[in-house]
């Protein structure tokens, strides 16, 4: 169960709106991440499964994918995060899941694993982290 965090709205500011792509099989989660991110000023696409997410990641510039792990379809969130690390390599990956994962399939995670159950904060927080750690931008206040 994903838990909202509490504070006021906030916007990103900076010279690029940067867009997220939120992967998840399970609608009501990937719709309530993706309305939380574009509440805080960030573009949010999102996509039920790996392919429909690649179809997307091909015809749209995309700075960060957070993807579910397990989905149906026969691809993981691992074989998303190869995919992109190879034919989007500008774009960071962020995985999450509420199962325990191998070491050896984490070892190649560019960033942490978000472990379910996770807040919204948490998302946020290391999307901003992302972020930060690239160009100085900073997701910021913005009015309602």
């Amino acid at each position: 169960m994903l838990t909202h965090a509490l504070g006021q709205p906030l916007g990103f500011t900076g010279n690029h709106m940067p867009t997220i792509l939120v992967v998840d099989d399970e609608a009501p989660i990937r719709m309530f991440v993706a309305e939380y991110l574009a509440d805080y000023g960030l573009n949010v696409m999102e996509a039920a499964s790996a392919a429909q997410a690649k179809d997307l990641l091909l015809d749209h510039t995309i700075d960060v994918v957070f993807s579910d792990i397990n989905m149906p379809g026969g691809e993981t969130g691992f074989g998303l995060a190869r995919w992109i690390y190879q034919y989007c390599p500008n774009t960071k990956v962020l995985l999450t899941s509420g199962y325990p994962q191998v070491a050896a399939d984490t070892r190649s995670l560019r960033e942490p694993l978000i472990l379910k159950p996770y807040s919204l904060s948490t998302v946020l927080g290391r999307i901003e982290k992302l972020f930060s750690e690239d160009s100085h931008h900073y997701i910021t206040p913005r009015p309602r």
